[in-house]
């Protein structure tokens, strides 16, 4: 019978992380508009899993990031990577985030920050009107 480790590995928090990008300072009239989740569509299988496409769905928020060919360009290489980006508002700002990530793969991407205020840009856009 094997014996047992007399030092065994702590249970807790383990090393995954969100990076969130944050719009404050805003006055939301209603959640539902701002609330969004853009999930990409696949083709492939393993190595050769490509993203083809992104479908947001949600509020008001979802159909103006949708109709936005640029941003769409922006995300469709990132998303392989990203895996979803969600839209979540609070009580005076909005959240803008990806998927959980293990602590060796986490850090800031130009690139999807660039994505994440054009995102951003459109919802200041959506409050204003």
């Amino acid at each position: 019978m094997p014996t047992q480790d007399p030092n065994p590995l702590p249970y807790g928090a383990l090393p995954y992380y969100q990076v969130h990008y944050i719009i404050g300072s805003l006055h939301i009239p209603d959640r539902e508009l701002f609330t969004a989740r853009c999930v990409p569509i696949t083709k492939g299988w393993l190595a050769k899993k490509r993203v083809t496409e992104l479908q947001w769905r949600g509020g008001r928020i979802a159909e103006l990031l949708k109709s936005d060919k640029d941003l769409s360009e922006m995300l469709l290489p990132l998303m392989q990577e990203e895996g979803e980006i969600n839209i979540d508002p609070q009580e005076d700002r909005v959240r803008i985030y990806t998927k959980w990530k293990r602590e060796d793969k986490i850090g800031f991407d130009l690139k999807f920050f660039k994505a994440a205020e054009r995102i951003a840009t459109v919802i200041r856009q959506l409050i204003i009107t």
